[in-house]
């Protein structure tokens, strides 16, 4: 499959130069005997990723709906991005077979500070090594079913994703005699009861509706007796700040990951997070859903 895939980028960099077929060009360059082996971060976006988002990164849609990674917020932390071009999802194809750990952090570095994007690049080699799927024996045994002793979690099986350190769970497994508490979506809080209504700030921005929401959420399951520790599933709905071109998802991120995954609360659930048109009232960023299990 990397031989026919590589053949077939090969074949599409000689067409796009066929004019200069004797001429050593920059697409050329980038294969040899063992590969792709350019460590050029625009390169390997032209040929990787253009295709789909366009050569500006302005996104596209077609066959499917392939979004614009120009003046994208979601790049400020390159974890998540990360994980998709090594893993892939849905049409996005893995790439993680074809490009080593420092051409990742390459692209990584090009996303982050190109594009309409200016943040500061966070990839590392040992970052990408580590979001790298593990060797099957090793997947087994940090797949093993275990049953939790701790407080909260007795029973419940939380499956992390392998070699990953991203603060979601793969998949969590409960008992078939768990009982299930689908928690109603919970909405912010406000934060600034001196602002008008109607006005953004009495509910902050994404991270602090994001914070507001979740604490009204830990409220709640405490009423039922339960705790963040019980949540073994969550829906999120983002809506994208006035005058932003999308979801602030590094924003909810930096709510998120003060509930999930600390020190002393790191049980982790799955999650889905979408972005919507809008929300009940429209100063609100954030809803969430959680299902927790009862111990």
């Amino acid at each position: 499959m990397k031989t026919k895939f590589l053949t077939a980028l090969s074949i599409g960099a000689m067409t796009a130069f066929g004019a200069h077929a004797q001429t050593s060009t920059p697409a050329t360059e980038a294969f040899n005997a063992g590969g792709y082996v350019t460590t050029d971060g625009e390169q390997i976006y032209q040929t990787f990723c253009a295709g789909c988002h366009m050569p500006n990164g302005e996104g596209a849609e077609g066959a499917g709906v392939y979004p614009a990674l120009a003046n994208n917020p979601n790049l400020e932390f390159s974890s998540y991005a990360t994980y998709l071009v090594i893993n892939g999802q849905g049409a996005m194809p893995a790439l993680g077979q074809h490009l080593d750990n420092e051409q990742i952090v390459n692209l990584m570095t090009y996303l982050q500070t190109n594009l309409g994007n200016d943040y500061e690049p966070d990839a590392t080699v040992e970052m990408v090594a580590d979001t790298r799927p593990v060797a099957p024996e090793e997947e087994l045994a940090e797949h093993e079913v275990r049953e939790a002793a701790a407080e909260g979690t007795a029973g419940v099986t939380r499956h992390p994703i392998p070699g990953s350190d991203f603060p979601i769970a793969l998949a969590v497994e409960v008992p078939a005699d768990a009982t299930m508490v689908f928690v109603s979506g919970t909405v912010p809080q406000v934060v600034d009861d001196t602002a008008e209504q109607g006005a953004p700030e009495r509910y902050g921005d994404t991270t602090a509706q994001t914070v507001s929401t979740l604490s009204a959420i830990e409220e709640r399951l405490a009423s039922l007796d339960l705790t963040m520790g019980d949540v073994i599933s969550m829906q999120v709905y983002l809506v994208a700040p006035e005058g932003a071109d999308g979801m602030d998802f590094s924003g909810f991120m930096e709510g998120y990951v003060q509930y999930f995954g600390t020190d002393d609360q790191p049980n982790l659930p799955t999650r889905s997070v979408f972005e919507v048109a809008g929300l009940a009232n429209p100063s609100w960023l954030v809803e969430i859903e959680v299902v927790a299990v009862r111990p």
